[in-house]
């Protein structure tokens, strides 16, 4: 097959005043090592694939590369329907494509519709609240401690040390700071005591669950960019088969009710008495080849597959769904 991969890369950010190249902003964005990467899993498998930069000439550089299939994994730079920009131009030109659509980009990307989807649909999510405006908190009905982090951000954007707090004074600074750091609306959720997971869907097959254990209870901005983090991981986590198979379940449920396709990865938390909440979904997890930094790389990993392998694999999964010939 003739594959095109689409990545929004860290060094090509575009100029903007108030984002500028080292900003947080910006760390959803993929290294090179990924994009080069995911062309060599694919030309050892025999297909042709070729980087095309999701600029603004991308429209004309995909008519003349013609692709059979479009690996993509573009984050986007603006606006909150970033995830979804570059599905609706694939649409728009009815090339077939990995991953999720227009639909499923944008209910995952703001936090607070997914949460809505998940109540509506019956899946067990934290109590929650939005806030559209620092100078408008309104009286909280939720009982702390609380949890506070931007609707539409990734890469644990906009949460740091204070995410978790006690009382009102502090929800109003934590607010504040968050509205500061995103200038978007700000997700407040009741905060699960307990453990963490992390859930890596291929196809309709979940892969081996991890356990993310963090000293602060949470996984903040700082420690997913800090190398030397106390952050660790367990993989596969220590489960009962009928808590594994539930939160299975669960997540299964969480990527239909959010419309997802092919791939995707999910936090989840599970209380002293082990009843599962989802928290946040991502259509787009991080591919970096060094399982000891993507999530969705390690489970695979632990689920038996090398980089090449998975890679591949996605894509047969994408091609099945959408009736392509391999």
């Amino acid at each position: 097959m003739r594959i095109a991969v689409l990545a929004n890369l860290k060094k090509d950010v575009p100029f903007d005043i108030e984002h500028p190249p080292d900003h947080d902003y910006w760390d959803d964005l993929d290294d090179p090592r990924t994009v080069r990467a995911v062309v060599r899993a694919l030309r050892r498998k025999g297909h042709e694939a070729k980087y095309i930069a999701p600029r603004l000439n991308v429209i004309r550089r995909l008519l003349a590369y013609q692709p059979d299939l479009c690996f993509n994994f573009c984050e986007g730079h603006f606006g909150v329907s970033r995830e979804a920009q570059i599905p609706a131009i694939l649409d728009m030109l009815r090339l077939p494509y990995t991953g999720s659509g227009v639909l499923g980009m944008s209910l995952s990307h703001n936090k607070y519709m997914a949460k809505k989807v998940f109540h509506w649909v019956g899946l067990p999510t934290p109590d929650f609240m939005v806030v559209n405006s620092p100078d408008e908190i309104p009286n909280v009905e939720i009982d702390f401690p609380l949890f506070v982090k931007p609707t539409h951000e990734g890469t644990s954007i906009g949460i740091n040390e204070n995410a978790l707090v006690q009382n009102y004074d502090c929800l109003v600074r934590q607010v504040k700071w968050a509205w500061n750091e995103v200038k978007a609306p700000i997700l407040i959720e009741k905060y699960i005591e307990g453990r963490e997971f992390t859930v890596s869907i291929m196809g309709d097959r979940v892969l081996p669950i991890i356990e993310i254990v963090s000293p602060t209870g949470y996984y903040s901005h700082g420690q997913k960019e800090d190398e030397n983090s106390p952050v660790y991981r367990i993989c596969p986590a220590k489960l009962s088969p009928e808590k594994r198979a539930e939160i299975e379940k669960t997540a299964l449920g969480a990527m239909c009710a959010l419309e997802l396709q092919d791939f995707c990865r999910m936090d989840l938390r599970m209380d002293a008495e082990e009843n599962i909440y989802i928290l946040e979904v991502n259509p787009l997890p991080l591919l970096f080849p060094d399982p000891l930094q993507a999530s969705y790389v390690f489970s695979s990993k632990v689920a038996g597959m090398t980089y090449t392998q998975m890679i591949n694999n996605l894509i047969e999964v994408s091609a099945k769904r959408l009736g392509l010939k391999m």
